[in-house]
């Protein structure tokens, strides 16, 4: 289990997520706790390469059991900031399976384009 700061103020995090403070929700012992329970109902283990998720977009290309390491909120927090400290809205994800679902692997492999003519200085 990991050491953690103690708690020192009470937020509602509802009202601070409205107003945009999800930096300040993501580094609070309230979300470290949650996301310590999300990974221990999982097992540690990525639910998307397994199979038993898919958000009707994305679908793995291969059933492989890969580790956990990323918590992500299937409804995300800012269009429903009530259920952000909800452990039936958040599920275990490896970060390859995250930035799938997030939609930022493709710009990982963006070929560039070559330039027309050589630079000559």
């Amino acid at each position: 289990m990991k050491q953690r700061r103690a708690r020192r103020k009470y937020y509602n995090w509802e009202i601070e997520i409205a107003k945009g403070n999800t930096n300040k929700f993501y580094n609070s012992t309230d979300w470290d706790e949650l996301r310590e329970k999300v990974l221990k109902r999982d097992k540690g283990k990525c639910q998307f390469f397994l199979g038993k998720w898919n958000d009707g977009k994305h679908f793995p290309k291969v059933i492989k059991i890969i580790n956990a390491d990323t918590v992500h909120h299937i409804i995300p927090i800012k269009e429903r900031p009530d259920l952000a400290l909800d452990i039936n809205n958040c599920i275990s994800l490896s970060f390859e399976a995250h930035e799938i679902i997030e939609d930022r692997h493709r710009w990982r492999w963006r070929k560039r384009k070559v330039p027309l003519t050589k630079e000559r200085w």
